[in-house]
Order: C-alpha cells, then structure tokens, then sequence
C-alpha cells in the first residue's frame, strides 16, 4: 500500500484538527469531513483483533456527538 490512510486522509485530518482547536467553525466541510473518518474508523475496526479498539479521541467524539454524527460504543 503506498501512503496509508494519513496520506489519504491529510485534508480531512487537518480540518478536524483546526475544529477541535477551534481553528475554524464547525460546518458543512467539517461535518463532511467527520464522516469520511468516522467510516474509515469503522473499516479499521473491522479488521477486528488489535484493530477492534481503536477509536476517536475524546475530543472528537465531543465534536461529533455535538454534531448528532457518532453512536457511543
């Protein structure tokens, strides 16, 4: 695999990161954004084993539950 999911995610990183840090408002591109990570968490997830656990930080979760966009689990 060249890159990896950083390289594939960089712009989507970098506008969470500016709205955790409250870089930038929380709006369309973000909450696109937030989901595009949410469904990659999944994928990684489902890989299962040490994959299983793997997770958002606390911050983004408080972004994305403030937003209606994750399930807790």
């Amino acid at each position: 695999m060249n890159g990896g999911i950083v390289e594939m995610c960089a712009s989507e990183f970098q506008i969470i990161k500016d709205a955790v840090t409250r870089r930038r408002e929380v709006d369309e591109q973000t909450l696109s954004a937030a989901a595009i990570l949410q469904d990659r968490l999944e994928r990684v997830r489902s890989l299962g084993g040490k994959f299983g656990s793997v997770g958002f930080s606390s911050d983004m979760k408080k972004l994305l539950r403030h937003r209606g966009l994750v399930t807790v689990g």
